[in-house]
């Protein structure tokens, strides 16, 4: 079953940075909590009143959200990878450098997304849960003193992944697309026998008048 076009290329790479980004807000957003209060009964409290009785709905649809967009990536590099053992080919190792500029890219985009999700989600729960906003001090006030840190590390983490899994899309297809071009641009190959050779047959000798066995010239002489 091949995937309709509106999900291929462009288009599923940012279904799949959108994906990535809100289970990385899912995470970063129970990690806070955890670098604050510990693990135990206040993490458990804190997480079930205070504005996030919706938390748990909502942590189970991003996680639906991101296995769903996880299973997808991974058969679209098994598809690359069955198809470019079929050419005969394989990726090349990826570029240290060009791995570092993903990662790099994808890290500043994520942590931009995550934060201004944290910023947002912790704003709309205080005017829930306590009837006022925090508005910057949600990543930066005496409230949440560990959030962009613990926010930096996982959306980290998450684009060194990214990173990881763009770049082997990457050389897969420019592999893939290297061997095609090289199939198409081959000139064809020799034929292994000599060729037929065109000519006009041999007359028989006994065709000949003189071999005595030839009709005659004439049939009918003119005096």
């Amino acid at each position: 079953m091949r995937m309709p076009a509106a999900l291929t290329g462009g288009a599923r790479a940012r279904i799949a940075f959108w994906a990535l980004a809100g289970v990385a807000l899912l995470v970063s957003h129970d990690a806070v909590f955890l670098a604050q209060l510990g693990p135990g009964e206040p993490l458990v409290r804190t997480l079930r009143n205070a504005g996030h009785d919706y938390w748990g709905v909502a942590s189970l649809g991003l996680t639906v959200v991101g296995v769903a967009s996880a299973l997808v990536v991974a058969v679209h590099i098994l598809r690359l990878r069955r198809k470019a053992r079929a050419l005969g080919t394989q990726a090349l190792p990826l570029d240290r450098r060009t791995y570092q500029r993903r990662a790099i890219s994808s890290w500043l985009a994520l942590f931009a997304v995550v934060a201004i999700g944290f910023l947002v989600q912790e704003n709309l729960e205080h005017i829930k849960g306590h009837t006022h906003l925090l508005g910057v001090g949600a990543l930066i006030g005496p409230e949440y003193p560990l959030a962009l840190p613990v926010i930096g590390l996982i959306t980290l983490g998450a684009a060194l992944v990214t990173a990881a899994v763009g770049g082997a899309e990457q050389a897969l297809l420019a592999a893939i697309g290297g061997m095609l071009r090289s199939l198409v641009l081959r000139p064809p190959s020799r034929l292994a026998r000599a060729p037929l050779r065109v000519g006009t047959p041999r007359r028989s000798p006994l065709a000949g008048s003189w071999a005595g066995r030839a009709p005659p010239p004439r049939l009918v002489s003119v005096s």
